[in-house]
Order: C-alpha cells, then sequence, then structure tokens
C-alpha cells in the first residue's frame, strides 16, 4: 500500500477495509425512493464501520465520562442491528433476531463487528432493491411503534444511523482527549 502525502495511515486503512468488505452494488430497485434512502443508509453504516476499523482498540472500547455512554464499538453493534430489524423485518419481512438490550453488552470484538457487516449489507441491500413503493407508502407493522408508514421506518434508520455515526466521530474525539492521543 503506497501512502499519499496527505493522506494518514489510519485513513489508508480504512480505505482497505472498506474495499475488502463492500459488497459490490448489483442493478435495478423497483422504487427509485427506496434506492434513495438505501444510498444514505449505506453511506452512514460504511462510514460508522469505517470509524471501528480504524480506530485502536482502546478507542473503540472507550467511553465518555456520562451516565449511560456508550462506546463505538456498542454503538456500532446497536446501529447494525437497529437497521436490521427496521429493513429487514419490518419492511422486509424476514426473520430476524433482535435482544435491543444484548446490543450495548461489552461481549463484542472489532472483528465480530466488521464480520457482520458484509451479510448484514448484502441482506439489507436485497430488501431495499426488492422494497416496492407500495410498501413504502403503506402502513407496516413496526415492532415497537405500531403500525405505521414504512416511509417513516426509513426516515427512522436514516436519521439513527447518522446520529449514531456523529455520535461515534464524537466519541472518538473525546477519547483521542482523554487518552492523550
Amino acid at each position: 500500500m503506497v501512502l499519499e502525502p496527505d493522506r494518514p495511515a489510519a485513513f489508508e486503512k480504512r480505505l482497505e477495509w472498506r474495499s475488502h468488505f463492500t459488497p459490490p452494488m448489483p442493478a435495478e430497485y423497483l422504487s427509485e425512493e427506496a434506492e434513495q434512502f438505501w444510498r444514505y443508509i449505506k453511506s452512514s453504516l460504511s462510514d460508522l464501520l469505517d470509524l471501528v476499523a480504524g480506530q485502536d482498540d482502546e478507542v473503540i472500547r472507550w467511553r465518555p465520562p456520562a451516565r449511560d455512554a456508550n462506546s463505538i464499538i456498542i454503538l456500532a453493534r446497536h446501529t447494525l442491528a437497529n437497521a436490521g430489524v427496521n429493513i429487514l423485518h419490518t419492511l422486509g419481512g424476514l426473520e430476524y433476531n433482535y435482544d435491543r438490550e444484548a446490543n450495548f453488552g461489552e461481549d463484542i470484538s472489532r472483528d465480530e463487528v466488521l464480520a457482520t457487516w458484509t451479510p448484514l449489507c448484502e441482506r439489507l441491500e436485497a430488501v431495499m432493491r426488492t422494497l416496492p413503493q407500495e410498501r413504502i407508502d403503506g402502513p407496516v407493522p413496526h415492532h415497537w411503534r405500531g403500525e405505521i408508514p414504512g416511509r417513516e421506518v426509513l426516515i427512522i434508520v436514516a436519521r439513527h444511523t447518522a446520529e449514531h455515526l456523529a455520535h461515534a466521530r464524537l466519541t472518538a474525539d473525546l477519547a483521542a482527549v482523554a487518552l492523550g492521543r
């Protein structure tokens, strides 16, 4: 790997990880709206996993000194699971084992989180590609919100992934200061 002078090694490591783990994009979507939502959801999730891949273990496990604060690794696992339950189960009607509380345990490694991404991304994208506009427009049974429009589910996922990406970036910045880097 050749480093360009203006690219730090951590950035190169993230690019290397993404090229290895991001599946190629197949053709057509049934809904242009689903394609637009997926582009932003996938981008936020990919950037979050890039952050996990590009930081050392001490940074991704550091927690801000605030009540109920989460580490980057926990944010990543939780955000992937949330996208999974909302897209695969709520919109796609597929079985998905979701245990929200289990997402917040410390019992996970960087490799486990990163290994989750490729198969999950492929499944998420398959649902998004085959999601008919009627499913976006119509009501769907959400696991705790009751019946809501499919579009609202997509907004929830897009907002949630973007919020936790920003949260993880801020946590990384705080960790760098706290750890003297």
